[in-house]
C-alpha cells in the first residue's frame, strides 16, 4: 500500500471514529446493542490472551478482529460454522475458541490446511472441531450454518478458489451469495473480510447489501457484518472499528 493510500485510509478511518462511535444515531435497539456490546465491547474476554502471541505483523488479521470474531460468536451462541476460504488458521482460532461444541468446516486447499494444522498445534485438543474441505460440495454435508465467513486466502489466487465450483470475477460473486443465502438461517451471522478491497469479496458484500432479504448490514471499513433478521425492516449502519 502506497503512502499516499495510508494517509487516505486514515483520515477516513479517523473521520469515522467521530461520526459513528457508540451507536450514534442508531434507533434500532438490537442494532445498538451489537454496536456497543458486541463491536465496541472493550471488557477483556478470557481468551484474548491466549490468542494474542498468535497474531503478529505477518498474520493476515489482526488481533483485534479475531477478538471481534471470537465476541461475536459467543453473542450469537454459535454452533456450526463455515469459513470460505481458510486463510491458514487465523479466522478458525477464535471460534473454536468460542466453545467448545462449537464446529467450523472451511474450505482449504492441502497447503493452506497444512498451514492452519501448524499454526494451531498447540491448541491440539480444539482441532477436532475443524473440518477440511477442498470442495463447496463436502461444506453442504454440515449446512444450515448460523456463522459464515467469507474470507481472502492470502495464500491463494480467488479465481483458483472459483474454479472449485463456481466461476470467477463477478459471476462468482453472484453464485457465492446465493451458496451462502441457500446456506444460512434466521439469525445466521455473515462476515465478510475486503468489502474496499477491489476484490472479488467487495462483490459479494454489495450483492449481499443489496438483497432484500438481509435485513441488517454494518460496514466496518475494511470488513462487512450482515445478520439475517427476516422480520426486521432494511438497516444498513457505518460502524468505527
Amino acid at each position: 500500500m502506497g503512502a499516499k493510500k495510508k494517509i487516505k485510509e486514515y483520515l477516513s478511518k479517523g473521520v469515522r471514529k467521530l461520526k459513528h462511535r457508540k451507536g450514534f444515531g442508531v434507533h434500532s435497539p438490537f442494532a445498538y446493542a451489537i454496536i456497543t456490546e458486541v463491536i465496541e465491547e472493550k471488557l477483556p474476554y478470557y481468551a484474548y490472551r491466549r490468542m494474542q502471541s498468535t497474531y503478529n505483523k505477518q498474520a493476515p488479521i489482526s488481533h483485534k478482529v479475531a477478538c471481534l470474531l471470537l465476541r461475536l460468536a459467543n453473542r450469537f451462541h454459535c454452533r456450526n460454522a463455515a469459513e470460505i476460504t481458510c486463510d491458514g488458521g487465523y479466522t478458525l482460532l477464535p471460534l473454536i475458541m468460542t466453545d467448545s461444541r462449537l464446529r467450523v468446516t472451511t474450505l482449504a486447499t492441502s497447503e493452506t490446511k497444512t498451514r492452519a494444522q501448524v499454526n494451531l498445534s498447540w491448541l491440539s485438543k480444539r482441532l477436532p472441531q475443524i473440518t477440511f474441505a477442498e470442495q463447496f460440495e463436502q461444506l453442504d454435508e454440515s449446512a444450515p450454518y448460523d456463522f459464515i465467513v467469507v474470507n481472502v486466502n492470502p495464500y491463494e489466487d480467488q479465481d483458483e478458489v472459483g474454479r472449485k465450483g463456481f466461476k470467477p470475477s463477478g459471476v462468482y460473486a453472484q453464485q457465492l451469495v446465493e451458496w451462502v443465502m441457500a446456506h444460512s438461517k434466521e439469525d445466521t451471522v455473515i462476515f465478510v473480510r475486503g468489502i474496499q478491497s477491489g476484490h472479488i469479496n467487495e462483490l459479494f458484500w454489495d450483492q449481499i447489501c443489496d438483497r432484500d432479504d438481509v435485513s441488517i448490514t454494518m460496514d466496518l471499513f475494511d470488513y462487512g457484518l450482515a445478520i439475517l433478521k427476516p422480520r426486521f425492516f432494511k438497516q444498513h449502519y457505518i460502524v468505527a472499528f
